[in-house]
């Protein structure tokens, strides 16, 4: 018998002998879930499934003294490295942000910085965070937040694209225009431009309510507050806010922010945040007054 006829015979009995009796160390119904332990099962029980076949087999391959030759030895695949659950610690994934919200962050911290009364609650890693690099962040707002409203102190910021920025009602004498990171969505500019037409622009019953409440509250005069809704909120909202139409606080804040505009057919809206962090939706209607505010 040639060696190719002995080995034709013995691939022919170890398949004989795998029909006629499985390895019974291979059950897949008990296969964990988990990839881990599934890949250690699989290793584990085809090892068990080689050794049983060929142990089977072995009876026919008889030497000429008459024993049972040993059993080829078997050698078991290298164990296949683990991926592992969760990328290694000291990788830091690349976060996208929303320009709209980082221009809305920004601009909240520069109003906060520039009040002594809130400048505590900014945090300057925050505000790092903001922008594309450590170079952006020095660069533009510094020590004094002043780089990110042109180098003017401001109350008041009416962002829509162009970021117009006021000091009570009125319109500082620069706008300012982000640029922001394609992949990251941060700051890495800032554009200053002279504001045309002496300061005017923007929205009057914005800027002349929430700047006017702004003023009065840092100038003593409070009582103004029946005038300026007289005249920027409708009397619907008056009858049914009360001392709140405009802000849902009897108090006057010490700055605003208003963004994400929206536009219908005969009404206009914008979303407002005050010093208190609080953020409502402002309807304005086609007489220009405020119809609708803080969800009401």
């Amino acid at each position: 018998m040639t060696h190719f006829d002995l080995e034709e015979e013995l691939a022919a009995a170890m398949h004989d002998r795998t029909r006629q009796e499985a390895p019974h160390t291979y059950d897949v119904d008990t296969v964990v879930t988990t990839v881990r332990r599934r890949r250690r099962r699989l290793q584990w029980a085809t090892a068990a499934a080689v050794a049983a076949v060929t142990l089977g087999a072995g009876f026919v391959a008889q030497t000429g003294s008459g024993r049972v030759a040993a059993p080829p030895q078997t050698s078991t695949a290298p164990s296949v490295p683990e991926r592992p659950t969760k990328p290694p610690t000291h990788v830091e994934p690349t976060r996208s942000t929303d320009p709209a919200q980082t221009l809305h962050s920004l601009y909240l911290a520069a109003l906060r910085h520039q009040n002594p009364a809130t400048r505590a609650a900014v945090d300057p890693a925050a505000v790092a965070a903001l922008f594309a690099d450590r170079a952006a962040y020095e660069r533009i707002w510094g020590t004094d937040s002043l780089g990110v409203t042109c180098g003017e102190r401001a109350d008041g910021v009416l962002a829509s694209g162009e970021v117009s920025l006021y000091r009570g009602s009125e319109r500082v004498g620069r706008s300012a225009r982000l640029d922001f990171d394609a992949a990251t969505g941060r700051v890495r500019d800032v554009t200053c431009t002279p504001v045309a037409g002496h300061g005017k622009g923007g929205d009057p019953a914005m800027a002349g309510f929430y700047g006017g409440l702004v003023a009065a509250g840092s100038g003593g005069g409070e009582a103004r507050r029946a005038q300026l809704a007289q005249e920027f909120l409708t009397d619907e909202l008056r009858s049914g806010q009360g001392a709140t139409a405009g802000t849902c606080s009897s108090r006057a804040p010490k700055f605003w922010l208003a963004d994400n505009p929206s536009s219908a057919t005969l009404t206009h809206g914008w979303t407002v945040t005050l010093d208190d962090g609080r953020g409502f939706p402002v309807e304005i209607d086609e007489d220009g007054k405020i119809a609708r505010s803080c969800g009401g």
